[in-house]
């Protein structure tokens, strides 16, 4: 007799099922990223100086507003690529699919075309603050604003790719872009006379070369899905370009901020200056990837519960993973206020080191950081138009008040930092969460109590044991630091299991290791 009673694994539509694997793949993918953003700071300032390698945060500066040209499109179409799979719509996932294809031809070529803009108009707007390095600056932007333009073309395929839920094929390739083109921008940088030029043009090969292999994965991957520009209408392109520039306007704030920013700061202080600023914001920044790989995840699930009709579990995804979100946040920024300048002085140089700017922008992005699930909840909703249009003029409101009380004349770093930490705190930190609570018909004070009070309360013994190492390698007493500082994680790590891995979880780890039948 057959064995009828045989169960049929089941596809998990929703996504959850690949949520930890996703994440660890993600996370492990992001290492890579890591180690090229802490290498190639390092040999640009001791290869081409600390001008070049403000030129090379120059040209990411302009390459950030180009950005803007994608209106929010590309991955961001991943809900509804979720939410019509969850439900069987094929006819539907294909109009869309091929409806983002066609609108992010157009918006590649818009790029294109900008691109080019900028590489004209750049000497004679900025010749007076880059002077002799302004050639090299017009190659950079040129080589990284196409390098923008094959990403935004190959848009469609990140989103396809993670509405059917596979983070970790995304994320490989994203590290397998970060690995080629770190050896490619070393090799331009020692063989070639080419300084940060080359590294564009090497970043710009090494993004040609992963960019197009997400269409092989999409081929085989992605079955449902039917390349033909015939299904894309009229009426879903203007509904994916609605639905991507409200994710833009959600999105793009905390960039144009700091671009705009960024620019103020070469052109009152210099390259050198930028350089110096870049450096603590490319720790925090590292910080909030991490966080990012993690809740992007939450839009495509979230689509696919509402398509089920799950409000309820929406509501538990929202509340756990701003709780698990701050249990990553709350140590990471810790570990740079209290070690920040340490590090600043073994990755780049004494002249690097500025403890209060490390200070402001690690404390300033914690709230923001650790609440970046409720835009992603409610994107996943298609719930975030009026919010973000908010919270668009609401940080460059709050910024110009700012700039009117400081000015611009007398500039310091530590205040361009907190013209960036304040209007992220009062708008993302606050005004988003309130309103995400709000949708979900949730208890602010239920919701601040389980993701924010709880996790600080657990972090509580790091940071006494982390500020007792930091003293002890003030007093030179490095054994004595480095035992505390590992005694910290160990605590740390062993609060985090007890209180925070889900019952479930820790039966599958006893089980794995033969603790428990």
């Amino acid at each position: 007799m057959r064995d009828i009673n045989k169960k049929v694994k089941v596809e998990d539509l929703t996504g959850q099922s690949r949520f930890a694997w996703n994440l660890m793949v993600s996370w492990i993918s992001q290492l890579v990223l890591i180690f090229s953003g802490f290498i190639m700071p390092r040999l640009v300032d001791e290869q081409v100086g600390q001008v070049a390698l403000g030129i090379w945060d120059f040209g990411w500066s302009f390459v950030s507003y180009l950005s803007l040209v994608g209106l929010g499109m590309g991955a961001s179409f991943n809900r509804y690529i979720a939410k019509h799979r969850a439900v069987n719509e094929i006819d539907e996932l294909n109009q869309v699919a091929n409806s983002v294809v066609f609108v992010q031809i157009i918006i590649s070529s818009v790029v294109i075309v900008t691109t080019f803009i900028f590489y004209f108009a750049l000497p004679a707007y900025f010749h007076d603050s880059l002077q002799e390095n302004t050639e090299v600056a017009q190659w950079v932007v040129l080589s990284l604003g196409l390098s923008l333009s094959v990403q935004m073309l190959a848009g469609s395929a990140r989103g396809l790719l993670t509405g059917y839920h596979r983070w970790d094929i995304h994320n490989f390739l994203s590290a397998g872009d970060s690995l080629l083109s770190v050896i490619l921008m070393v090799l331009a940088l020692y063989l070639t006379d080419l300084s940060v030029a080359g590294m564009a043009i090497a970043y710009l090969m090494s993004t040609i070369i992963f960019e197009s292999l997400r269409f092989v994965f999409v081929k085989k991957i992605c079955k449902e899905f039917s390349f033909n520009l015939r299904n894309a209408n009229i009426a879903t392109c203007k509904e994916m370009l609605k639905f991507g520039i409200k994710s833009m306007l959600s999105n793009v704030p905390p960039i144009l901020l700091l671009q705009t920013i960024s620019l103020m700061l070469i052109s009152a202080i210099g390259p050198a200056a930028l350089a110096i600023f870049a450096r603590p914001m490319a720790l925090t920044k590292q910080i909030k990837t991490f966080m990012t790989k993690f809740t992007m995840m939450l839009t495509p699930t979230t689509g696919s519960m509402q398509g089920a009709g799950d409000t309820k579990a929406i509501q538990t995804l929202f509340i756990s993973t701003t709780k698990l979100s701050f249990a990553f946040a709350l140590p990471s920024l810790g570990f740079l206020v209290i070690y920040g300048d340490v590090i600043l002085q073994y990755w780049m140089g004494p002249e690097y080191v500025l403890w209060p700017l490390m200070i402001i922008l690690a404390i300033g992005q914690l709230l923001p950081m650790g609440q970046d699930s409720a835009i992603r909840i409610l994107m996943g909703m298609n719930q975030h138009g009026r919010i973000s249009i908010f919270a668009f003029i609401a940080i460059f409101v709050l910024f110009g008040v700012g700039l009117i009380f400081t000015g611009i004349g007398r500039w310091e770093l530590t205040t361009a930092a907190l013209l960036f930490v304040v209007p992220m705190n009062i708008v993302y930190g606050l005004i988003i969460p309130l309103y995400t609570c709000r949708e979900l018909k949730l208890s602010w004070w239920s919701y601040a109590y389980s993701g924010f009070i709880q996790p600080l309360i657990y972090i509580l013994p790091f940071f006494a044991l982390m500020s007792w190492s930091r003293n002890a390698y003030q007093s030179d007493d490095w054994v004595a630091a480095a035992v505390i500082f590992i005694t910290a994680n160990v605590v740390t790590l062993a609060i985090y299991y007890v209180y925070l891995v889900p019952f479930n979880v820790k039966q599958k780890l006893l089980m794995r290791f033969k603790l428990q039948s």
